[in-house]
């Protein structure tokens, strides 16, 4: 069981939250909601030992471990959001190459009557079911969402 008793959080005399006491038990699952600049993180970094209240008392018993992720990683990787997004979705644009380079392949072939040529349209057609089926026509679409 955590106890958080009268818990208050001044920036410059201003104070982000007042009096604030709570209880959370073992079994307790909570969401935190808040507007931008309520104290959301400013509570969890308090509650993780991370930030100190101006007053109040946080107890937390000694077999209890709070970890905390903030919101703002450091990261060391030299891609953009939009190059990171994209990976999730690398096995449709591999899927979309081959069905372009077999495209390509039917429209420059001549052998219309080959047993090739027709593997060929079985495989392109095919596999353009499965890209269709993993939702190739919109995962742009996904990613700029993302």
């Amino acid at each position: 069981m955590i106890s958080v008793e009268g818990l208050t959080v001044e920036f410059n005399a201003t104070p982000l939250f007042e009096d604030v006491g709570y209880v959370i038990n073992k079994k307790d699952r909570i969401a935190l909601v808040g507007k931008n600049g309520a104290g959301k993180s400013t509570m969890l970094k308090i509650l993780a030992g991370m930030q100190t209240p101006t007053r109040g008392v946080v107890a937390t018993p000694k077999d209890v471990t709070i970890g905390y992720l903030p919101q703002v990683m450091i990261l060391s990787d030299s891609r953009t959001v939009m190059e990171e997004a994209e990976l999730a979705f690398e096995h449709i644009f591999r899927l979309q190459a081959d069905l372009e380079r077999m495209n390509q392949q039917l429209a420059e072939r001549t052998d219309y009557e080959s047993e090739e040529y027709h593997q060929l349209i079985d495989r392109f057609t095919h596999e353009n079911d499965r890209f269709l089926m993993m939702g190739g026509t919109n995962f742009q679409a996904e990613i700029e969402r993302t």
